[in-house]
């Protein structure tokens, strides 16, 4: 019997062999990255989910367009400043146990949302929502350093970004659709539940601990942490690629997000007299753009070039260009290149998403966590930042020229300035440790 069933498994093939003996351990890696898209799919749905129903927040909280700014913006502020505790406990306490009680509060948050009698507690409902989805894509990649090699890291990254970024769509027609049907009330308390029993699921469903993969370096797994918070601290904020990179991100997202999520609506619709429909057919391909550009920026970097640095760089010059076509209007009346333009926004600003396998690969592995939540901060403060500071630049204009296409070319030259900027620098950032490494071998 023996020799028999020695050649039985000697005709098996190498993928046959592989998954036999892998079996459990791919199943657990497949239900891992989908609880975690899963979770950052509502993270990102509900950063975009005001855009749909403003209307109907207006009309049932009596809001000016001021205080609708600040119920939008209440979610980034909180969003943003919860990275700073999230970055001191991440690897610490771990991104499960994170990821799911913020998750909760976030549910939570959006029921508060859903039941709001005015301003005051729709604010308090939109905060707790940004406090509560602010852990779901960093924790992500927090697991992902533990569960996957770091020449993987980028690509899964990318993945997650793309899925997740499925959400802006979410908010889109098929919320409005929902909130036709139910309500927007109805629709944000039927979210919520939904969320906090998917946060219990991903309790259940994920470990922290670490499944050994073919190949995994012993950087994660075997790091272990004999160093203080403060140290930690001193170690990040003395490290020159920490804030240029965080510069990167701060323009990267924060402009991308600030045009999509707000200013490209009023420009196409003041500017070139489309419908709501036409601009919203277009910002559509900025979320298209962007979704192709996380995963293939991934994809890029650990398959093609073999780099993190080079790949983000080739990002941040694209959205400069981009930006430069909308500061001067350079093909913006042409519909082909309107559209063209606002793809490339998303596209080359997904592929700048590679600055957190970037950040992940030039900081020691014990600080993952908070290294990538570091970077983090700067990416969401970004967003708030630059729609406060466009829509200043707009209202400092003349009345007359306010809603003009010369307006509007003010507005987006800060943007420019910023992008090129945050290029030029990235180019003093070194390149991260596994890929260093090997051209240095090389």
């Amino acid at each position: 019997m023996q020799p028999k069933h020695a050649g039985q498994v000697e005709r098996l093939s190498k993928a046959q062999r592989l998954f036999s003996a892998h079996s459990r351990y791919s199943y657990r890696h497949l239900l891992l990255f989908g609880l975690c898209a899963a979770l950052y799919f509502w993270s990102v749905f509900f950063r975009a989910s005001n855009a749909i129903i403003a209307p109907e927040l207006q009309k049932d909280l009596s809001l000016t367009p001021e205080r609708l700014g600040t119920l939008s913006a209440s979610f980034f502020y909180a969003f943003a400043l919860a990275q700073v505790p999230i970055a001191l406990l991440l690897d610490r306490l771990g991104a499960r146990r994170i990821m799911t009680a913020l998750s909760l509060v976030g549910s939570l948050g959006a029921v508060i949302f859903g039941l709001a009698p005015d301003l005051n507690a729709a604010v308090i409902g939109r905060t707790l929502l940004g406090l509560g989805m602010a852990a779901n894509f960093i924790g992500s990649l927090k697991l992902f350093t533990q569960w996957f090699s770091p020449r993987e890291f980028a690509t899964m990254a990318g993945l997650l970004t793309g899925v997740g970024t499925i959400g802006s769509l979410a908010a889109s027609t098929p919320l409005a659709l929902l909130v036709d049907r139910i309500g927007w009330r109805a629709s944000f308390i039927a979210v919520g539940v939904l969320t906090a029993a998917l946060a219990i699921f991903f309790h259940v469903g994920v470990s922290e601990r670490h499944y050994p993969t073919e190949g995994l370096s012993g950087e994660v797994a075997g790091a272990s942490r004999k160093t203080s918070v403060i140290s930690e601290l001193k170690t990040l904020f003395s490290s020159r690629d920490y804030w240029l990179i965080s510069c990167g991100t701060f323009f990267r997202y924060g402009t991308m997000m600030a045009i999509q999520g707000l200013w490209a609506g009023p420009y196409l619709m003041q500017c070139f007299r489309l419908s709501p429909v036409q601009a919203g057919n277009i910002i559509t391909g900025t979320i298209i753009g962007y979704v192709a550009g996380c995963s293939g920026g991934g994809w890029l970097s650990d398959r093609v070039l073999g780099s993190r640095k080079y790949v983000v760089i080739l990002g941040l010059a694209g959205m400069t260009a981009t930006s430069m076509c909308l500061t001067w209007s350079l093909g913006q009346k042409d519909p082909f290149f309107q559209a063209l333009t606002f793809f490339s926004l998303g596209l080359f600003g997904g592929i700048g998403n590679v600055v957190y396998a970037h950040i992940k690969g030039v900081m020691p592995p014990e600080m993952a966590g908070m290294a990538l939540t570091g970077i983090n901060f700067f990416t969401m403060l970004g967003v708030g930042a630059y729609i406060h500071l466009m829509g200043w630049v707009i209202e400092c204009l003349p009345v007359e020229k306010q809603a003009g296409l010369e307006g509007y070319q003010t507005a987006f030259s800060p943007v420019f300035i910023g992008l090129a900027a945050a290029t030029l620098l990235y180019f003093f950032t070194r390149e991260s440790k596994e890929f260093s490494k090997a051209q240095g071998k090389a």
